[in-house]
């Protein structure tokens, strides 16, 4: 999915359409904005002011929180 997505991204870049940089965008659930059941992602051209947020705590981690949030990710395989 995610090669088709960079070939995607790529071809839109190649066009006359307004795209100065690419998001992709896959929601895994209802708290993550996915409102369709089945897995799919979105390839969205972005340019400067174009009012797209993507809102988020976009604090700086300290190694010891990573570290702890990697550990149990490694638990949970």
């Amino acid at each position: 999915m995610f090669t088709i997505a960079r070939e995607l991204a790529a071809a839109v870049r190649r066009t006359d359409l307004k795209c100065e940089a690419i998001n992709l965008f896959l929601a895994d659930g209802k708290a993550a904005g996915q409102e369709i059941p089945h897995v799919h992602l979105h390839v969205i051209p972005r340019f400067a002011g174009d009012g797209f947020v993507l809102n988020a705590d976009w604090r700086v981690r300290s190694r010891e929180e990573l570290v702890e949030v990697a550990e149990k990710v490694k638990a949970a395989r």
